[in-house]
């Protein structure tokens, strides 16, 4: 049908994926900036440390011993059922918790 040369097929594969990146790039949206990155994880640590302290104190002190005996899996799923949110966010309630043991 048609007759490229090598060097021209190339050539033009490259343009479109070239093209093709670049409109990628455009819908993609605006990438997040640095402030508003820091912004987001501040609000997310706020979040876990508020989700926590909803906790009654008896599964608090289970979160806290599991912690204490490293066992993180099983205080996340501990978080999980008594508050009914998410794996993301029970994790991050659980890390967050490990985080303040550790200071």
């Amino acid at each position: 049908m048609f007759d490229f040369d090598p060097t021209g097929g190339w050539l033009v594969l490259a343009a479109v994926a070239f093209v093709a990146f670049r409109i990628g790039r455009m819908s993609a949206g605006k990438s997040e900036s640095a402030g508003e990155r820091e912004m987001r994880r501040m609000q997310e640590e706020q979040a876990a440390e508020d989700t926590f302290a909803s906790l009654s104190p008896s599964v608090q002190a289970d979160v806290d011993r599991l912690l204490a005996d490293k066992k993180v899996i099983d205080a996340v799923k501990v978080v999980r059922e008594n508050t009914g949110k998410g794996l993301k966010e029970s994790k991050d309630v659980v890390d967050q918790r490990r985080k303040q043991f550790a200071n």
